[in-house]
């Protein structure tokens, strides 16, 4: 079966494998959604290692030793946010690439149309997800995903962004999970609208759409599974130089497994509603703050930390600061929630930081990272209040490890990182994890926020485990990534009193290409 899986894996990496190309810089003409898709400092930076980059490495030639390099090509975590318009310069003044000729196509004077895609193949091998309790206990299988896109403008006034996707698995023991799979189906198809005319700052997008923003502790696209996050709904998107504005209402796709693999095309979930306004202002150099206000309704019988199930209404009010000074960086965000729960009150909390220093000087450059992640628990399962704080579509992957055994509720999480530069197309990253629960008598969710753990009486304490994450990712070229992962987990106390206690690991290995 392994020489099954490697050949299949080794055929994929044959058919995808695209030709080298020298890479090109970063845009120096960031698109209106930018701020919310790429990292804004190196603390933004070593938080994405872990997942397949999304943005390309610095050009290997520029115009001159002194002179800004040439635009290219860059692949952002959101695909539609992509700004091709070098294109029209003379040759000379941009970075020529292979792709050019599908990007700014000239359909008409008024009319131009963008075409890209990416394809990703990956093995995971993972060993006790559930601590020993799932059968089989051990897995290898592969994922493979494939999009494409059409981006067709008119002027600056009218534009409508189309995105297909066909994700599966294959050779697969474990059980079918809502991330695993998206079969042929819409991922996004979007109309925006300049509604002041062209060049102003104000757009309005209908339609099916990928949100981002900050640090994705809040709202995040979900770039790491097969399922990617999108939501069907309306925005509005202010952009000046200083200050980015979005306020949306939309309702979350759904994967429904019931319906198996041949199951209707993706739909919204009516149940839910998410809306919200999130605002970022970048008035002073290398640094950014972000105030938002967030509302999540859930129509669909939810059941609370109190046991009790009915409507919820969660409201979420924080702010974020980040940015860097020298060498140092910084990313810090708190946010607080209140509503209702099955009738209970709720007041919870969520907290986030990350800091780190860089010896860009040194061999390797290395930086050296600290990293707290808390979101609160219920202190008692019997009052009329519920402390458990309600995650909203966040990020874990890059925060509570690359297993995804944690959510960001009823847990603490301080972390130690390293990052190692020994390529400037190498980028290697350790990251030791701690665990605790920050109320003994609430439970634990995994990743997807389903409930694994709890013990009522709170006898097993706080103490939940350790994790140790290691990533290798190589920047081939513009095009090409590879990436390697190795994590393990040692359960501690609560782990062992409430159940199986074995140990967790995960390897993978994975391909991408964009173009």
């Amino acid at each position: 079966m392994m020489f099954k899986r490697c050949v299949i894996f080794g055929g994929a990496l044959l058919v995808l494998q695209g030709p080298s190309i020298a890479q090109p810089p970063a845009s120096t003409n960031p698109t209106p959604s930018e701020r919310s898709q790429q990292p804004q400092s190196r603390a933004d930076q070593s938080a994405d290692v872990v997942e397949i980059p999304t943005t390309s490495a610095p050009a290997e030639t520029e115009s001159d030793e002194n002179s800004a390099p040439l635009p290219g090509p860059e692949y952002l975590r959101l695909r539609y946010d992509e700004d091709y318009s070098y294109l029209d310069g003379p040759p000379g003044s941009y970075q020529p690439d292979v792709f050019d000729p599908v990007k700014r196509i000239r359909v008409s004077d008024d009319l131009i149309l963008s075409l890209g895609g990416e394809a990703r193949v990956m093995v995971h091998s993972l060993t006790n997800p559930g601590y020993g309790t799932n059968f089989p206990t051990q897995d290898t299988y592969l994922w493979h995903q494939y999009f494409l896109h059409a981006d067709l403008r008119y002027r600056d006034t009218f534009r409508i962004f189309a995105e297909g996707v066909n994700a599966m698995i294959e050779d697969q023991d474990f059980p079918l999970r809502t991330f695993d799979e998206d079969r042929f189906d819409v991922h996004q198809l979007f109309a925006d609208w300049r509604v002041l005319g062209d060049h102003t700052p104000l757009t309005l997008r209908v339609g099916r759409q990928a949100l981002s923003y900050g640090r994705r502790r809040q709202v995040n696209y979900s770039g790491w599974s097969q399922f990617r996050r999108t939501f069907d709904g309306v925005k509005l998107l202010y952009k000046s130089d200083d200050l980015l504005i979005d306020a949306w209402y939309v309702k979350p796709i759904n994967m429904n497994l019931a319906e198996g693999l041949n199951r209707k095309p993706n739909r919204y979930q009516e149940e839910q509603d998410f809306y919200g306004i999130y605002a970022t202002w970048k008035g002073i150099k290398d640094h950014e703050i972000d105030l938002y206000l967030l509302a999540l309704i859930d129509h669909g019988n939810p059941t609370n930390a109190n046991f009790r199930s009915g409507d919820l209404s969660a409201y979420t009010f924080g702010g974020r600061i980040g940015g860097k000074i020298e060498n140092w960086d910084y990313d810090g965000e708190l946010a607080g929630q209140w509503g209702k729960f099955a009738g209970d009150t709720i007041s919870a909390w969520m907290a986030g930081v990350d800091g780190g220093y860089t010896l860009a000087d040194g061999a390797w450059k290395p930086r050296l990272g600290v990293g707290f992640d808390w979101g609160s628990g219920d202190q008692d399962s019997t009052d009329n209040v519920h402390q458990t704080y309600t995650t909203n579509f966040s990020a874990v992957h890059s925060f509570l490890g690359h297993i995804d055994l944690f959510t960001r509720q009823n847990i603490i999480s301080p972390n130690l990182n390293l990052t190692l530069t020994p390529h400037k197309k190498v980028t290697a990253k350790a990251t030791w994890y701690t665990f605790w629960n920050d109320s003994v008598t609430d439970g634990i969710a995994n990743g997807l926020g389903q409930p694994v753990r709890r013990d009522r009486f709170g006898n097993p304490g706080h103490d939940i485990g350790q994790e140790l994450d290691l990533t290798i990712n190589v920047s081939i070229d513009t095009h090409q990534t590879l990436l390697f992962g190795y994590s393990h987990f040692w359960p501690s106390n609560f782990i062992s009193a409430t159940g199986f206690d074995d140990e967790v690991d995960f390897i993978y290995l994975g391909y991408t290409f964009r173009f």
